[in-house]
Parts: C-alpha cells; structure tokens; sequence
C-alpha cells in the first residue's frame, strides 16, 4: 500500500526512526544522499555524462544533496557543488559540507542575485541539475532573484532532478507561486501529498521512492494517512459462475430533460458494461419515445406522477424503488421543480445504496435544507470542483489554495461521502481518504462523470462498499483512458469508447 504522507507526518516518522532505532539523523541523511546517487546511477548515467551542478541550501535537503555529491563524486562523474545561503546551517548539513571540502569537492558559496549570471551560467554548463535547496519544509514567497532562478533552471536545464520535492512547491497542498519544474523527483522515504495533489504531478515529474530504511510497522500505527491507489489496490466484484442475473443487483437510474437524455444513457450502459445484472432507466413520461429507442440492453419504466400537480408520486415512486439494488440521481435530470421533488423522495427515503451526481449536487446546493440527509450511510455525493464550490459555499481559491482541507471540513460538517473529482480524485469519508490518480485529458469531455456514476452504481449494487466503489470505479475509469491512448490521441477519446473498453484487457 501507498500512502501520501503531510510534512508533519513525514517528521513524526523520522522523529521515530531516530528515537525507537536508535540512529542518528546523520545517519539517515547518509541513506538519503547515497540511495539517490545510486539511483541517478542506475536511471539516469547518460544524463550525468557532462557534470552535475547540485544546488543545496542550508537545511536537511541540502544536507541530503551534499551526501549524494559525495557519492556521485566517488562514482567517478563531474560534481558541482553550490550552497545557496539562506539561514542557519543545520548541523548535519554543515559536517556534510566539510567532508565534501576535505574529499577535495568545491563548495561554492552564493546568497544573493550578485550571484544569479553565474548561477545561470552554471546551469548551461552541466548536462543535469539537482535540486537540493528547500525540500518539504518550503513555506511562503521567494525572494525575486530564487524565482528567477527557478524560472530560469525550469526553461533552460538539459535534465532537471529534485531530491524529495521541487523547491518552491508546498508539499502539503502542491501548490506554488514559483517552483523548480522537473523531470524525475526522488522521494524521500515515502510519497508527500504535494507529489500528488494539486500542482504536484505535473511539476515533479517521474517519481521514485529511495527508501531510507523508516520501519513499515510504524506506518500501520497510524490511521490518518491518505492512501494512494495503485493498480495492485485494485479488485472489480466477484464473478462466480452460479450466479444469475439477480445476483449482480439491479441498478435504478433516473432519466434525464430534453437535450439531456444521453447523460442517464449512457450512465445506463456504464452500469451494464461494469457488471451489474439489470439497468433500470426511470423517464419523465414525455421523453418515452427516445428512451424506448435508445435503450437496447437496459429497461425503462416511467416515473409515476401525481395526477393532481404533475410531480413525482412519492409513494409510488418508493415502492417501484424498493426493487432497486443501488440508484443513480443527477446525470441530465434538469433542476425544476419535478426533478428536486425526484432529488427530495430519493435521498429521504431510498436506504439503499444512493449515488448523487450531476443535476442532483447543482439542487442540492440550491436546497440546503436536505444537506442533513448527506449523513445517511447510503449516500455518496460525486462533485467535480465546480459543483464542490456550490456545495461548500467556498470559493475556487479556497479549493485551489488547500483542496484536502476543504473537503475535510465539508465531510466533517455534515459527515458525509464524497468523491471529489478532478486530474486527481479524491474519496473522503469519516474513516478514510483515498486518492487515484489513473486517467488522462481524454476524460476531459463532457460525459466523463456520467459513465464514472453510473460504474460506480453498478459496483454497490453487486455489493461493494461506498469507498471501494467510489475509489475503484475512479481507478477504473482512468486506466481505461489510459489503455485507449495506446492506440489513439487522448483528444479523440468519447465517453462511449470508454464504456465500450471496460475491462478490456488488451487493446
């Protein structure tokens, strides 16, 4: 199992390792600095064959820098070695330093933007730049000339390397005003949420993990870690080969306002394609015709409306819902009044597994008076960002600044289930946060969400929990993206192809 650890997670950690193994920090920064040289030696020889400036501040990072110096130094390549002065000098940092000087390695001192040509001459010179300057502990602005100095490395470095994460980048957030964009990032110990979230992956690069030896047990003794899902996480529902159709579950969808058809649809045909034994449509009576004819595999019933108002009929709405085994509510569903009377019956009344998506989450933030309901343990909400916004009545710059942050207030305040969905996404309940991070731009149409809602329908109605559809479901829904870029550009990936290649196992 991956986990994506805070900065405060990451120093508790250490602090342990330190105290409970009784070994010197100076001793894990020597695991650090060798295991990345190592690795540099093994991933990237090429790279190194024209020198290697390695700038370093004056914390462990630097420290850590000044070691894999060393090292590279003794591999037999070309070492540059700079110190960017900026504070006090960590102790260990400093002993580090004088051994590199007494090894005959040249410590090149600089702290101010007198220094800033040669910095940058320096960086047209060496075939690879590595970062060692902030590490995680980076917080609040640069100071002009660093900004354009990164600005500078990022644009102009033949080969850019980060040692555990781009100066510049918040590692709690992976957020920046300015950072340090690599190609290879190598990750001290463990994964940081900012390698992940927010900016994160697309500023670090490939990432690599150097383990410096922190003892898996002390990772299980914490249950307040995000989890990272990977492939080997992942596990579809059971197929067993005495099972009928009834056995998978049986999968309520409501239908959709004209023009918006194909959203329920398609959510439809993503619920079969995933597994589940029926698809069930639930149509408003006018739209009978387009879903009588676009419906194949799936059934469709209209919804029963009061004869007096021409709204849902609440009572003979629940019992065509009590057959149901999971239900969808939002893909198309439009945001009268007959559709938020379809949102009110569904969310008070269906305990059955109950995914809100789309429509559903734009009259829910219009309805606040139904947020307690978000409580219930059969509820799981899917907003992408702009929808969250809605509902938590934040602002965008509020998600963008902390996006874990403000879903964890959000799930805390009205305990509920969420999958937040963006280039990453996010599961977030009382228990637990997961985080996948599979897809591609080819996702990036409009649909995407209605096929991610109606797989993960499907998936509680053949008997997963709220969190292992909602994560598995996101995981699926990206690596199958990710198979299809294989064979044509991301731009031309349709919801429909990914529907049609789920569980596709080679393309």
């Amino acid at each position: 199992m991956k986990y994506l650890l805070s900065t405060e997670q990451m120093r508790e950690l250490d602090r342990r390792t330190i105290k409970e193994c009784n070994l010197s920090s100076r001793i894990l920064m020597e695991t650090a600095g060798k295991g990345c040289a190592d690795l540099l030696v093994r991933e990237f020889p090429a790279q190194m064959e024209n020198g290697i400036l390695i700038l370093c501040g004056n914390g462990n990072n630097g420290g850590d820098g000044a070691v894999l110096a060393r090292w590279l130094h003794h591999y037999g390549y070309v070492v540059t070695l700079v110190n960017i002065q900026l504070g006090n000098l960590s102790s260990e940092t400093k002993t580090n330093f004088a051994i590199c000087q007494s090894l005959g390695i040249k410590v090149h001192k600089v702290k101010s933007e007198k220094h800033l040509g040669w910095l940058k001459e320096m960086v047209s010179m060496h075939s690879m730049v590595v970062d060692a300057i902030f590490g995680i502990g980076f917080k609040g602005e640069l100071e002009p000339w660093l900004k354009e100095l990164f600005f500078y490395i990022s644009a102009f470095a033949e080969f850019k390397v980060a040692l555990d994460i781009p100066s510049g980048l918040n590692a709690d957030t992976g957020n920046t005003e300015m950072a340090i964009w690599v190609d290879a990032t190598l990750c001290i110990a463990n994964l940081k949420l900012g390698h992940i979230i927010g900016l994160g992956r697309e500023i670090c690069g490939k990432l690599y993990i150097v383990d410096i030896g922190i003892p898996a047990l002390f990772y299980e003794d914490d249950d307040n870690y995000v989890r990272l899902f990977t492939e080997k996480d992942f596990f579809p529902p059971i197929r067993i080969s005495t099972y009928h159709k009834n056995d998978y579950g049986k999968v309520y969808i409501f239908g959709g306002i004209s023009g918006y058809t194909g959203a329920s649809i398609m959510a439809a045909r993503a619920a079969l394609r995933a597994g589940c034994g029926y698809a069930f449509v639930l149509y408003r009576k006018r739209l009978m015709s387009i879903y009588s004819v676009k419906l194949t595999e799936a059934l469709n019933q209209p919804i029963p409306e009061n004869p007096e108002d021409n709204l849902p009929d609440e009572r003979a709405l629940q019992d065509i819902l009590s057959n149901a085994t999971a239900v969808l509510i939002g893909p198309g569903l439009g945001k009268d009044e007959f559709a938020r009377k379809l949102l009110e019956i569904t969310i008070k009344f269906v305990d059955l597994p109950l995914v809100i998506d789309a429509d559903g989450l734009n009259l829910l933030a219009e309805n606040p008076d139904l947020y307690p309901y978000l409580a219930k343990p059969n509820v799981l909400i899917t907003p992408h960002w702009g929808e969250f916004i809605r509902l938590a009545k934040i602002e965008k710059s509020d998600l963008q600044a902390d996006c874990l942050r403000e879903l964890k207030a959000f799930v805390d305040k009205y305990q509920a289930q969420v999958l937040l969905k963006s280039h990453f996404s996010i599961f977030c309940n009382r228990e637990e946060i997961w985080v996948n991070i599979s897809g591609n731009d080819g996702l990036a149409t409009g649909g995407s969400g209605d096929v991610l809602s109606g797989i993960i329908t499907s998936f509680l109605a053949q008997g997963l929990s709220i969190s292992e559809a909602a994560i598995n479901a996101s995981y699926l829904l990206g690596a199958t993206a990710e198979k299809l870029a294989k064979k044509r550009a991301t731009a031309s990936i349709l919801p429909s192809d990914i529907i049609d290649n789920l569980f596709i196992k080679d393309l």
